[in-house]
């Protein structure tokens, strides 16, 4: 599946991006092959990049590899980092250092990466990965944060070399029509990222999926590090974030991000970061986990134009929560607002699930407005979405757009929190109106 991506100014590069769409197969069969053909022609470059840590795992890859990265840059090592999807730009993917790769960086690692490849069949993903692999092999920092996108076995993030580390976040179902409806052949997909011995920080798991990392990860030899078990994290009443592993403890601030979740994602960063330091300063991790930004998970929206349809009153979120798992996070928090009531405004892609999406809002909302997500082709229509939400219970009606759905949600309820979710796809279109 590729992304509709929003304008892109640079001729040169709106071209190459065409032109590698159009090298997608007809029917994607999951392997490493073609990926692995085209690094060998471009002369390896995922075995030249420095001290790479791999993030597995369905839900909170992005918000961990932020937080990873804040605590390394905030003890003053160079960080870049390679993440899915964009949101508005597709140079969001590329991080090198402390800025999105540039237009003429790009454009010019994709045309040697396409002539090179010279015209192979190969998926639009696999393409850009190698491209990415590049870009970190020729401006290369100290350490390289790499997401998997899909899977993990298949992906061909999973092909740098030697990482120090692994991580695995949590495994939900999600990708089902290329992954399986299996939570267990889910998992193995997930553990199969792992191609070297190097450590593996494992988050909260489901006990199915802990069952399968363990029969997967017999026959090597990486160190397991369990959520839970060898390092966790706690809120304690003072609003004080305690972490705590076999031999250390930090009182530190709440995580930047919102929800009870990103302390274990901020536990699993930690523990990560002291992997690849050594010792940390806990000045710098305090320092590092509060300014983490991740756009689009439970990021309240403080200014930009569509403040200008809701009242001062209003609250506006905007959270890329598109699973079943991840809207049951979603949930938690929506659990915590006090004195308001809480409107949704919903759009899907139809790879997703609304019924295991909105299961958990029954109880939690006050009402549904759904939107079509502009520019996708696969995009759930409204109406649709409305039908299940009414089959909940809740008080749903379809929208024509994003602007229409907030003034709705807003005339109806002056002092609302009003939340946008149910794709990255959508918060993505979110965010350019925006």
């Amino acid at each position: 599946m590729t992304q509709a991506s929003s304008p892109i100014n640079n001729k040169a590069l709106s071209a190459v991006l065409t032109r590698l769409q159009e090298l997608h197969p007809k029917k994607i069969d999951l392997s490493l092959d073609r990926s692995k053909k085209l690094l060998k022609k471009l002369g390896n470059p995922e075995e030249k990049i420095n001290n790479s840590v791999v993030i597995a795992g369905t839900n909170g890859k992005g918000s961990t590899t932020t937080i990873l990265k804040s605590i390394l840059e905030a003890h003053g090592k160079t960080v870049s980092s390679y993440i899915s999807p964009h949101l508005v730009k597709i140079n969001e993917r590329i991080i090198i250092g402390e800025n999105e790769i540039d237009d003429d960086f790009l454009t010019e690692i994709l045309l040697e990466t396409e002539r090179v490849n010279n015209g192979d069949i190969i998926t639009y993903f696999e393409i850009f990965t190698c491209a990415a692999f590049l870009a970190f092999s020729k401006k290369k920092t100290e350490y390289t944060l790499l997401e998997i996108g899909m899977g993990g076995l298949y992906d061909p993030v999973s092909l740098a070399f030697n990482p120090k580390a692994y991580i695995q976040c949590p495994v939900s179902y999600d990708h089902k029509e290329f992954l399986s409806n299996d939570i267990k052949i889910i998992a193995k997909q997930k553990i199969g990222a792992v191609k070297y011995d190097a450590p593996i920080i494992i988050s909260k798991q489901l006990p199915e999926v802990l069952e399968v990392f363990d029969q997967e990860t017999k026959k090597i030899k990486s160190k397991k590090l369990f959520y839970g078990e060898d390092f966790q994290g706690n809120i304690e009443q003072n609003n004080k974030f305690i972490y705590q592993d076999e031999e250390s403890l930090l009182d530190l601030n709440l995580p930047n991000l919102l929800g009870s979740h990103q302390i274990i994602n901020a536990s699993v960063a930690i523990r990560t970061a002291k992997l690849l330091l050594g010792n940390l300063d806990t000045k710098k991790v305090n320092q590092g986990i509060t300014n983490t930004k991740h756009r689009g998970r439970l990021e309240i929206i403080s200014r930009g134009k569509l403040k200008d349809y809701i009242t001062d009153q209003n609250i506006l979120i905007l959270d890329g929560s598109h699973n079943d798992q991840g809207s049951e996070i979603t949930n938690q928090y929506l659990q915590t607002i006090k004195n308001k009531k809480i409107y949704m405004i919903c759009g899907m892609i139809n790879s997703k699930d609304p019924k295991e999406f909105l299961k958990h809002f029954t109880s939690t909302i006050t009402a549904l407005k759904a939107i079509t997500i502009p520019n996708q082709d696969n995009a759930i229509q409204a109406k649709v979405i409305a039908n299940i939400g009414n089959e909940f219970g809740i008080k749903s009606s379809a929208c024509s757009g994003i602007i229409e759905a907030i003034r709705e949600c807003s005339n109806e309820d002056p002092n609302a929190v009003i939340i946008f979710t149910g794709s990255l796809y959508g918060v993505g279109e979110f965010l350019k109106l925006n």
